[in-house]
């Protein structure tokens, strides 16, 4: 399976080393001087168990210059989203399937206007990685990847998507609910990124911290009526219990929580913190439209409060605008 991962980040950049070391046909699409130097050397990918490898990856920056592919993965941040698909948008009609493993629901609609619905495949990815320098990488979390056809449909060209992912040596699954994994995912990053961004403490102080916790599991709630006001379903998943959490008392859900804190703790997993927060601490744009402005706005044409997330919500826009 040809396959273009677009966005050389630390997720993208991780899962296309992680392919290419398992046999797969990768290339990168990302800015000149980004495949220049994918391009060069090595890419080395740590893990906190200390175990590391190395390969050579494969990139461009000319969208023209991809003719045969089967599969897109889409992980470029989501305010590149229009930008980056609209370049290759010349594959409509070559490729089996996009899917996109960014963070937010929004950008399915992206997607959907320059590829069609029938070309999209759902998909939930819970792997994580931090640069550590222009080639070294920390594979920081690894929970699994969901894959799934938008309407519950296990098909041939999810069955291949998934055996991409397990011949990289990552936990991946078909899922009946894939839709739900992506929403479950967006609480969980957003009700992260809003605290971690806030107070600047690291994820599993924050959940640590039973006044950060607490802002958690309102966020938490707050989004969980969200998606039962657009039909979605919420489940439990490893690392983040999103259904339980929603439904459970505050005095539960704070505990619930701190155990979280304390198992990452004990895990060594003591510099995670979700994207957001650490692109807001260094002054870089965040994804704070798809993450919370989507929610908010969302929010307001089904008559939901969503009164949490609109203070995040502009706070983290003051921040941003004001680090410019």
């Amino acid at each position: 399976m040809k396959t273009v991962i677009v966005g050389a980040g630390s997720i993208g950049t991780f899962l296309a080393a992680s392919m290419v070391r398992g046999g797969a046909d990768i290339i990168i699409l990302d800015l000149p001087e980004v495949a220049e130097n994918l391009n060069k050397e090595y890419i080395e990918i740590k893990t906190f168990s200390g175990d590391s490898f190395k390969v050579k990856l494969k990139a461009t920056d000319d969208p023209k210059s991809l003719k045969e592919v089967d599969l897109i993965i889409v992980s470029v941040k989501t305010f590149h989203t229009e930008a980056a698909v609209s370049a290759i948008s010349h594959l409509k009609d070559r490729v089996q399937a996009i899917l996109s493993i960014q963070n937010g629901v929004d950008n399915g609609l992206v997607l959907e206007r320059y590829f069609g619905k029938d070309k999209i495949i759902g998909a939930c990815c819970l792997e994580a990685a931090s640069r550590i320098d222009e080639r070294t990488f920390m594979h920081t979390m690894s929970e699994g990847t969901y894959i799934g056809e938008l309407d519950g449909s296990i098909t041939p060209r999810v069955e291949s998507a998934v055996k991409l992912f397990k011949d990289a040596g990552l936990k991946a699954e078909a899922s009946s609910q894939v839709v739900s994994a992506i929403w479950c995912k967006w609480i969980n990053f957003a009700a992260g990124a809003a605290v971690c961004g806030l107070t600047r403490l690291p994820y599993h102080k924050a959940l640590l911290n039973p006044h950060s916790a607490n802002l958690i599991a309102q966020i938490y709630r707050e989004y969980a009526e969200l998606s039962k006001a657009s039909g979605v379903v919420l489940n439990d998943y490893p690392g983040f219990e999103v259904k339980t959490i929603s439904q459970a008392s505050p005095e539960d859900a704070i505990k619930l929580l701190q155990q979280r804190g304390k198992d990452l703790e004990e895990k060594g997993a003591t510099k995670v913190m979700a994207s957001l927060a650490r692109d807001l601490i260094a002054g870089r744009p965040t994804e704070r439209e798809s993450i919370f402005g989507f929610a908010v706005r969302e929010g307001e044409a089904k008559n939901l409060p969503m009164t949490f997330t609109k203070y995040v919500y502009a706070l983290t826009t003051a921040i941003e605008q004001n680090l410019k």
